[in-house]
This record gives structure tokens, sequence and C-alpha cells, in this order.
């Protein structure tokens, strides 16, 4: 498969394609350096919308620089509350991004929904988590001034961010590459490789087309369940069990693919699955998850958020708040198949993503759902939206696909 890219935001140079499948390294960097956000996964410390000791998935933007992730944060954030202020706080993170973010020229087919095996969930469809400890950066420190240079050149709405908000930079201290970008497992990526490959370049191209057009920012139930029924993928954050590129009691966050049945996600897991071992099979497996959503996901489709296009207006960023944020909380909770509520959520992930048909029986496949218990919503400025989930469900879906 070929994938194609264009000149770096942060560096000029020649148009590169991206690495093979197997110089895992590169592909690592190629993804860092190419992609504008993802999700980022913390411990929380708050009980609203969340538990305290879940793992919390929070979309945010960065910028590469010589490998490195850098982000420009507010101190008041929900996620810099649980990393750097709540109560037990934990700088530990996981940064968590997919190229199914990319788009139009440069969309990849293996990420494709459609009729072959195309799916966000596609093991060709290249999954990177970083992890390690967030650390706040000096503001006077030379380190700090790159950053930001590198951060507001690639997020021009940064500029403009209020000075009362108390945003500073901040980077991710890697010590854990997971890549699963091929079949036949993760690659572990030693942060000595990851860091000696080679940079390619980056764009920001368009995609295709979805479905429906999104509720008025006022009505914040129908917003949510409007992400919830529109969206095909997330990141799903759980609290790792495993020892290889995380550690034991991190937050891993791991782009997914769902579907919505009158709110609640399922997806169609395998056993073998890093997050499904974290949830259900590992000594000190927890079934509390947080699945996070983002209208920048949407890029280059009909329903594209100008509020999430990089250069699309004067706040426009994935991190701005008029570009909704979902986080879905809860319990996950396998399901059977013959059961009514598993065959119905077979059928809809089957039409959703028709290249789940085709996963093959060995791989322990079966529906998973949440059991929601916390949503948190970010979709214009004020804070977030703490949604009860009754009225969550009360609300309408505006399409079903």
């Amino acid at each position: 498969m070929m994938r194609v890219s264009l000149l770096s935001a942060l560096t000029s140079g020649v148009i590169a394609a991206p690495p093979p499948h197997e110089d895992s390294a590169s592909v690592a960097r190629w993804m860092v350096n190419k992609i504008d956000w993802g999700v980022m996964s913390t411990i929380s410390t708050r009980s609203e919308a969340s538990q305290v000791g879940d793992a919390f998935g929070n979309a945010q933007s960065h910028a590469d620089a010589d490998g490195i992730p850098y982000f420009y944060l507010s101190g008041l954030d929900a996620s810099m509350i649980d990393t750097f202020s709540g109560p037990g706080n934990s700088s530990r993170i996981s940064w968590a991004i997919s190229e199914a973010q990319l788009t139009g020229d440069e969309a990849v087919a293996d990420c494709t929904i459609g009729d072959g095996a195309g799916d966000p969930e596609n093991p060709p469809c290249a999954r990177l988590v970083l992890s390690g400890n967030l650390l706040q950066l000096d503001a006077q420190s030379e380190e700090s001034k790159m950053a930001k240079k590198a951060l507001f050149k690639r997020h021009p709405s940064f500029k403009l961010y209020p000075p009362g908000h108390n945003f500073f930079v901040a980077k991710l201290d890697l010590d854990g590459i997971w890549l699963l970008d091929f079949y036949g497992g993760a690659a572990n990526i030693a942060v000595e490789d990851y860091l000696a490959a080679k940079r390619t370049s980056f764009s920001r191209p368009m995609r295709s087309t979805l479905l429906s057009s999104p509720p008025p920012k006022k009505d914040k139930v129908a917003t949510a369940r409007w992400m919830a029924s529109t969206l095909t993928y997330g990141a799903l954050s759980t609290i790792s069990t495993r020892t290889e590129a995380t550690r034991v009691g991190d937050p891993f966050g791991n782009p997914e693919s769902f579907a919505d049945v009158n709110g609640v996600p399922y997806m169609w897991k395998s056993s073998l699955d890093a997050s499904m071992i974290d949830l259900f099979s590992a000594p000190g497996a927890n079934a509390r998850a947080s699945l996070a959503l983002s209208e920048a996901s949407l890029a280059g489709t009909k329903e594209s958020v100008a509020a999430c296009t990089i250069g699309g207006g004067i706040f426009s960023d994935p991190e701005s708040p008029p570009c909704a944020r979902l986080v879905l909380s809860g319990k996950m909770v396998k399901l059977d198949v013959n059961t009514t509520e598993g065959a119905a959520a077979k059928t809809a992930l089957f039409k959703r993503h028709p290249a789940f048909t085709s996963y093959p029986d060995s791989h322990d496949f079966l529906p998973v759902k949440m059991e929601l218990d916390g949503i948190w919503l970010i979709d214009q400025f004020g804070g977030a939206t703490i949604m009860a989930p009754e009225d969550y469900f009360a609300g309408t879906s505006t399409v079903l696909v």
C-alpha cells in the first residue's frame, strides 16, 4: 500500500512517501509528524462525568519537534487537573493517534469504511500509542520557546488563546511506544530507535462525506447523541495491565471503531486486543473505560466543522472548544451474540463497519458495550457540560448508519 504525504508544517522539505510497514520506528515518527491531534489519556482525579481512577481520554492538539509531541494546554483543562493539580494527580499519560485521521488524497484505503477490508480498526490502518510522563516546561527555557514557536506555527489559533486561562507548553517524555500497523500483532518500539528514525513530511488535506448535519451547539444532548451516531471511531482508554510499551496502572488510549445503537456505543472486539486484555482477562483487569470522540475526525466530509480545521477561522483547531469533544465513561461489558442485544449489536456493527464480516473466527471476536455512567462534552467556550445519562438517553439520535 502506498500512502502519500506533502510538505511539513514544521519544516520545509521535498514531498515524501511514508515508510514501509516493516520499518516500525519510521512509521511511528511519520505519524507523529504528520497528524496534528490525538487523544490524551490520563488517570481521572474527578467525579464529574467520570470516576476517580478511571482512564479518561480527551482530544488535544500537538506539534512534533524531533519526534517529541508538544502541547499548548490550559491549567483549567480536565486532563491537566488530572495530571498536575487534582488530588492524587499522576503525570503518566498516553497519546493515541490513528491513520484514519488522514483525509482526501492522503486517506489510507485500509482505514476507509467500504466494501473491502478497510476500517479504522483494520490492523493495516496504523494505530500509535505513545506513553510517558507529561512535563510542564519552564516558559523561559529554550526548549519551551522552540516548542511554542512550533505549536503556534502548526496551530495558528493558539496565538489568540486568553492569557487568564493559564496556558503553558508541555511535552511527553516518552518511555513507551506501541504501534499496530499490520497483521501479526503490535510492535513495541524502543524509544532510542524511534528518536533515531527518519522524520517525513506533513499536510492537512480533505476527505469524503458522511450523512447528517449537527444540531445547534446550544442543544448539548442532541450534540452528544449526534456525535455518537455519526462518528465511526474514537479512542478507548483503559487502565493498562501490561508492560510492553506501557506500564501497569498507566492510562492507555487505543483508537477503536464502534457503532451506536440508541446512544449506546458497541464494539466488535477480539480477546487478543490490548485494551480487551486490560478490561477483562489480565490479572487486575479493570472493566472501566472511557471513549473519546472529536468532531475533528470529520475532516474532509460535508460535515467537516470549520472550528476544527486549522486555518479555517480565528479559533479553528482540533483543540478549540467549538470543535466538539465528547467523552463517554462507564463499565465495558461483553455480550453473547445469541442474545437479543448481542445480535442487534452485531448487526449494527457489521452494517457500520462491513470489514468486520471478514474478521477471522480464530480471534474470538464478540460484541462489547459500554454501560454509560459519565458524559463529558465541550462544544463551545465556557467549560465542559456534565450530562446526566438519563438526559442523554432521552435525547434524539440524528442518524444511525
